[in-house]
C-alpha cells in the first residue's frame, strides 16, 4: 500500500494519502481542502526482515566507536538499536543512564579536584 504525498498549490502544505487503488483516488488537500495539488517525489522507506536487520547490528563497524565505559556513546548505540527494532528504550533505561552519566561527571571531577587538592596540602604542611 503507498503512501503519497502531495503538495497543496493554494495553502502550500503537504498531504499524505495512503492510497489502495491510484485510479479510485483523487487527491486533495487535507488542510484546506483544495483539490490543486502537485504529487511529490516522496523517500521510498523498505522493511527489513528480521535477520537483515540483525545482520545489520552484528556489523564490526557498528561496534567499532562503542566505549562502555562512557554512558553517553551506550546510550546513542542503544538509541539506535532500539530505532532498528522499532522500539523505546524505556523510562527505567533513562534513569540508569542518567543515574551513570552523574556518576561518570563527580568521578571526572573528583579527578581533577584531587590533583589540586594534593598540590594545596603538600604546601600547607
Amino acid at each position: 500500500m503507498p503512501l503519497y504525498e502531495y503538495l497543496c498549490l493554494e495553502c502550500r502544505r503537504i498531504s499524505e494519502h495512503l492510497v489502495f487503488r491510484e485510479e479510485d483516488f483523487t487527491p486533495y488537500c487535507r488542510r484546506c481542502g483544495s483539490q490543486k495539488v502537485r504529487k511529490l517525489i516522496s523517500r521510498v522507506r523498505v522493511r527489513l526482515s528480521l535477520d537483515s536487520r540483525l545482520e545489520r547490528l552484528a556489523d564490526p563497524a557498528l561496534l567499532s566507536g562503542l566505549d562502555e565505559e562512557d554512558p553517553r556513546r551506550v546510550r546513542r548505540f542503544m538509541e539506535k538499536m532500539g530505532a532498528e527494532f522499532g522500539e523505546e528504550l524505556g523510562d527505567d533505561f533513562e534513569e540508569v543512564l542518567g543515574e551513570a552519566e552523574e556518576e561518570m561527571e563527580k568521578e571526572l571531577s573528583r579527578e581533577g579536584g584531587s590533583e589540586e587538592g594534593d598540590g594545596g596540602e603538600g604546601e600547607t604542611d
